[in-house]
């Protein structure tokens, strides 16, 4: 009787410490704050919820494709314009402000999952191997980034391409 309690005990201990480190893992899962519906004010709630499942639908035919001007943007569901649409390396496209702010919340593609930016805040910097943190943030042309004083000293010693890709800079 007095093994079974001990074993119990153990499972006990292993499980919740197993607990323990899966939930204090980061999550990148969590919602985006920039996720806000952008709509004309003549809209009202009603017509605006059908029109944001029409959008969505037609999200699901873009993914099979590159985007275009024209096309929804995955993050706030409205048309692209030319003049206003950052096309990534998968093909896919999102507005530029929405892709300013995607690119420090997820390192794939909303629509296809393919990894379209490497560096996040917490990632260490390629140069100094601290933590960077999205003020002082600079992204190179391959979407790797480093802090601004790093990216400074690199272009300075006379650096031409990416230390981790090798793409030019």
């Amino acid at each position: 009787m007095v093994y079974l309690n001990i074993l119990l005990g153990l499972g006990v201990v292993l499980v919740s410490a197993a607990a323990a480190i899966y939930f204090s893992q980061p999550s990148y899962q969590q919602t985006p704050p920039y996720r806000h519906r952008r709509r004309n004010d003549e809209e009202d709630d009603a017509g605006s919820f059908c029109s944001d499942t029409k959008k969505r639908r037609n999200l699901g035919q873009q993914q099979m494709r590159g985007s275009k001007p024209g096309d929804k943007c995955s993050v706030c569901l409205d048309e692209m314009a030319v003049e206003n649409i950052h096309k990534m390396e998968c093909g896919h496209a999102l507005h530029n402000e929405c892709f300013e702010e995607y690119r420090y919340l997820r390192r794939n593609c909303p629509l296809c999952s393919q990894t379209v930016n490497p560096s996040l805040p917490g990632d260490n910097c390629t140069i100094c191997l601290d933590p960077l943190n999205r003020n002082d943030m600079v992204f190179l042309r391959c979407q790797h980034a480093m802090h601004q004083l790093c990216y400074e000293q690199f272009i300075d010693s006379g650096a031409k391409v990416c230390s981790l890709c090798r793409k030019g800079l």
